[in-house]
């Protein structure tokens, strides 16, 4: 909600008390004579404490203490919040995240929203619980509506154990009063239908043949089969340049048990994206937590009418976490979307007996053979409901090359790069 919306909706909540009610709020937010004047007139001096037009009157020089605590100490809050909402714009502070409020001093803060037993707190380095957490009240919870994996930016302060949240500037890009009301679990999902087109370089065959035989679409709960040989770090940079060059969506990465150099090379290869990772020692456990988080955010995103990618590398290390993960995949005949692309290991490799569930419950299915150059297993990959992301006519050539494959599947790989592009496929007819 921006300021001017806030104070709008703060002065509307105390028009509806009583003038004791008034009165006893006046005295909590620092008004000088909370007892004079007349119900509107003890309304404006609120107003203007609010509005930061007048300063809170030290307590020592409001008069008698109130003779009741009973009072709407929700909306006494909100008038603090809001506070420090317009200082905090006022002295348009920019500067990069840094919670060390150790100086007493108060900090611009971004994270993405956890709930740890009862009590929530802002992830801001990473995924997982860290000595940078903020803390952030169920009062505030409640008053914007945040849930599980919003991504929050705002204003925190010294607190008992490191910092809480004081003011809210934004959740998930937006004013906190613009974030969507949609609940997750009741969008409508619908077939993907806006596709995402892999195969744009005529030299990747890996890639054209995925078009090919396993279009990709928002939407989708696609798994990625592949050989511990092959660079699934390089192919997921690629999938995210093809978002990038397809469709309009919000791209996050996440590396489970990342390789240091891996995570360098995606953040600098794909700078639009979010990156997130997990280290070589982080636990199955850990790793889930983190993956669900992740996919919680996605959620957020589509429920804003957004288009979210998650893409992970390492899908099958996240144990029984990894199937709720892939299965939040959704296009939402509402608008918005959650695509999950998840890389898993080969048949036969280690922790593949992981995969079968996610096999199963995938609606896109790509199965990448070894060998130089990787090639796609054409009779292993497919896409449910492809008559929605390719035209008759793509459907026809690669139904021919599934025939040919069966008799001579390197003869299939020597087509794809004996052309430029599929289009001359297609229009050939094989």
């Amino acid at each position: 909600m921006a300021g001017e919306e806030i104070l709008a909706d703060i002065r509307e909540r105390l028009h509806k008390k009583s003038i004791h009610e008034v009165r006893l709020i006046a005295r909590a937010v620092g008004v000088h004579s909370p007892t004079d004047g007349k119900k509107d007139y003890i309304i404006d001096q609120i107003m203007d404490i609010a509005s930061c037009k007048a300063n809170p009157t030290p307590r020592s020089a409001r008069g008698a203490p109130p003779k009741s605590n009973d009072y709407d100490k929700d909306l006494v809050n909100d008038i603090r919040e809001c506070v420090k909402l317009i200082r905090a714009r006022r002295a348009g502070d920019d500067a990069p995240q840094t919670l060390d409020v150790s100086d007493g001093s108060e900090k611009m803060c971004e994270g993405i929203l956890e709930r740890d037993g009862k009590y929530y707190f802002l992830h801001v380095n990473g995924l997982l619980a860290g000595a940078g957490d903020v803390y952030v009240a169920e009062t505030v919870i409640n008053r914007f509506g945040l849930k599980r994996g919003d991504k929050v930016s705002g204003v925190c302060h010294p607190a008992a154990n490191g910092a809480a949240l004081s003011a809210i500037t934004s959740v998930n890009g937006l004013n906190p009063g613009a974030a969507s009301k949609r609940r997750f679990e009741e969008l409508t999902p619908v077939y993907p239908q806006t596709r995402i087109n892999l195969g744009a370089s005529a030299e990747d065959i890996c890639a054209r043949m995925a078009d090919m035989f396993a279009p990709l679409g928002l939407g989708q709960r696609a798994v990625i089969s592949a050989p511990s040989n092959f660079s699934k770090i390089s192919f997921a940079n690629k999938i995210a340049s093809a978002v990038l060059g397809s469709v309009q969506a919000k791209i996050i990465i996440f590396l489970a048990g990342g390789y240091p150099e891996d995570i360098t090379y995606i953040r600098r290869s794909v700078p639009q994206a979010e990156v997130y990772s997990t280290s070589i020692s982080t636990t199955e456990e850990d790793n889930a937590k983190a993956a669900e988080l992740l996919s919680a955010r996605c959620k957020r995103l589509a429920e804003c009418g957004e288009n979210a990618v998650l893409i992970v590398c390492g899908l099958s290390s996240l144990g029984s976490a990894a199937l709720q993960v892939l299965s939040a995949a959704i296009n939402a005949e509402e608008g918005g979307s959650l695509t999950v692309i998840g890389f898993v290991n080969a048949a036969g490799e280690y922790g593949s007996e992981n995969t079968a569930g996610l096999l199963n419950a995938a609606n896109m299915r790509l199965v990448i053979s070894g060998g130089y150059p990787a090639a796609v297993n054409v009779s292993q990959s497919f896409t449910l409901g492809r008559e929605y992301l390719q035209s008759d006519g793509e459907i026809k050539a690669a139904d021919a090359l599934r025939k040919a494959a069966e008799r001579d599947p390197e003869n299939v790989i020597n087509i794809f790069g004996s052309v430029g592009s599929n289009a001359e496929i297609i229009k050939n007819g094989r």
